[in-house]
């Protein structure tokens, strides 16, 4: 089984969307996303650190701030 790092690419690219990087901030991260379909860059403003959020509670918050 891989890094928590690898499943997370991972489980967005099952979703259709590749992760091109992330910005680490003081209290939060922002993951910036590639649709695969159309090649729309999408950012998504996490509410804290991705390493504190679950793989199940990260899919959550970017599907919904995504669709």
């Amino acid at each position: 089984m891989g890094t928590k790092s690898t499943r997370y690419k991972e489980s967005l690219e099952k979703l259709g969307f590749k992760q091109i990087d992330i910005y680490r901030l003081k209290e939060r991260d922002v993951v910036r996303l590639m649709r695969k379909s159309d090649g729309k860059v999408y950012l998504v403003d996490l509410s804290r650190h991705i390493e504190e959020m679950s793989l199940e509670e990260f899919l959550e918050h970017v599907t919904n701030k995504v669709r």
